[in-house]
């Protein structure tokens, strides 16, 4: 019983976590992290080979219930972009914001902010920031594509891969970096009409990104704990120029505070307040 209950959570857990790698500026990471299976997860796939079986147990339920999030959660997530993008965009801005304290524990260690730590948030932030003005994710998200050439497979591919590998940081959102290469609403369209032949290609791409991401990831945090951190909380800074809607008239501001505020209370509930 004690067994099954803890796939139980673990499935529970990874629900959760599959929410949140659907949403763009959400981190699945640090869901994973506030949920207490983050450093376990990197370790079953970075040493995957070292325990094979207990891996498996482990990551198994765990992968269920990302898959059942992802594939519950998709359709709501297309509809409430489509229909009501402004609130939506302030909850998902709202959730970024929520991460940020917890982010920010981590960059910083003790009261002496080190340079190294300043220049990686400086050069993240302003990665991010060029990637959105000059590719802005509310234009090259507006294409579908619903048909699979070679040209669109690879760049599937790719932006699977390098998705998959921000998933697993707590902070960045796989999503949110879909959503700034112009692949999320291909993807999210894919996933709520069940798109096997676009699927597959972003499928692999997570794959390769998750087993080659999480070795070199999980060695850089250790290495450079603050610096990681700092370039992390430039990036979610950064990511709410890219989220921002820009206001509209009449209730819907009232609707877009509301949901700021209920997504930074989500987020801010779930992140760990006790870590340094």
């Amino acid at each position: 019983m004690k067994t099954f209950l803890s796939y139980l959570r673990l499935a529970a857990c990874g629900l959760v976590v599959g929410v949140a790698n659907i949403i763009p500026g959400v981190s699945g990471g640090t869901m994973a992290v506030a949920m207490g299976i983050y450093d376990r997860t990197i370790e079953a796939i970075s040493h995957f080979t070292k325990d094979v079986k207990g891996n498996i147990l482990f990551l198994l339920p765990l992968l269920v219930g990302v898959g059942a999030g992802i594939l519950a959660f998709a359709k709501l997530v297309e509809y409430l972009l489509g229909n009501h993008p402004i609130p939506t965009n302030f909850f998902f801005i709202g959730l970024v914001l929520g991460s940020i304290p917890f982010i920010f524990k981590r960059s910083v260690k003790g009261k002496k902010v080190k340079i190294s730590a300043v220049i990686s948030f400086v050069v993240c932030l302003a990665i991010m920031l060029v990637m959105t003005f000059v590719n802005p994710p509310e234009q090259s998200g507006q294409a579908v594509m619903t048909t699979l050439t070679v040209g669109n497979a690879l760049w599937l591919f790719a932006a699977g891969a390098l998705a998959a590998a921000a998933m697993i940081i707590p902070g960045i959102s796989g999503s949110f970096l879909m959503l700034v290469l112009g692949t999320y609403a291909t993807v999210i369209n894919a996933i709520s009409t069940l798109n096997i032949l676009i699927l597959i290609p972003v499928g692999l791409g997570i794959v390769v990104g998750l087993l080659g991401g999480a070795k070199l990831i999980s060695l850089v945090m250790k290495r450079y704990p603050e610096a990681s951190y700092a370039g992390i909380l430039g990036l979610m800074l950064g990511s709410i120029a890219a989220i921002y809607p820009g206001f509209a008239g009449g209730a819907t501001i009232l609707f877009a505070i509301l949901a700021l505020l209920a997504g930074f209370a989500l987020t801010w509930f779930f992140a760990p307040k006790d870590e340094a």
